[in-house]
């Protein structure tokens, strides 16, 4: 299996700096993507985030679909790919890679991101006392397992089953939870 650094399969930028708190324009075009609309489980952007007028935001700073938003600030740096085609712009909390499309499929990389592997190499590159915070060349210089694309789609695919199994099976466990519940409360009244 190749072995390439990041920087040579794809581009990292920084999000946008915002100098003021971000209102939610009702007019806005824009989404303004922060910590709070990632989900629980980090996978996705949730509800809507905060808007802004479209013309506030340089273009080059505009998401695409198949971006992925790396948290570099904090001690969980962790992976989320945007996957929309909503206009978007990413704070500065984020770097926003995105990957050359043949080189690297973004699901892989965004799994790649997130696995052991990568979470290792950030957990001994992590700068700072109390909030940690992954530099931009530290981002650029890990070393991405990168089998073939076909190889890469199939992990994607396995990675996507795997969080629907999780998924899954944690409604069916709050289910059971509540008709267990239920039966004894129903034992305890006799």
């Amino acid at each position: 299996m190749a072995k390439t650094l990041l920087k040579k399969i794809s581009r990292i930028d920084t999000g946008r700096s915002f100098r003021h708190r971000i209102e939610d324009n009702p007019n806005g075009n824009c989404w303004v993507i922060q910590m709070k609309d990632i989900s629980k489980d980090r996978l996705s952007i949730i509800d809507s985030p905060h808007s802004i007028l479209i013309d506030e935001v340089n273009p080059n700073q505009l998401l695409k679909r198949g971006d992925i938003l790396f948290m570099a600030k904090g001690n969980n740096n962790f992976a989320v790919l945007y996957d929309s085609d909503q206009p978007a712009v990413a704070v500065s909390l984020f770097f926003i890679v995105r990957p050359d499309p043949q080189k690297v499929h973004p699901e892989y990389l965004t799994w790649f991101l997130n696995s052991s592997i990568a979470q290792s190499y950030f957990q001994k590159r992590r700068l700072g006392a109390s909030v940690g915070n992954i530099r931009k060349d530290a981002l650029e210089s890990l070393e991405i397992q990168l089998p073939n694309l076909e190889e890469q789609k199939q992990v994607a695919k396995l990675n996507k089953l795997m969080q629907k199994e999780r998924i899954l099976t944690h409604k069916y466990l709050e289910k059971k939870e509540l008709l267990l519940n239920q039966a004894m409360l129903n034992l305890s009244k006799q």
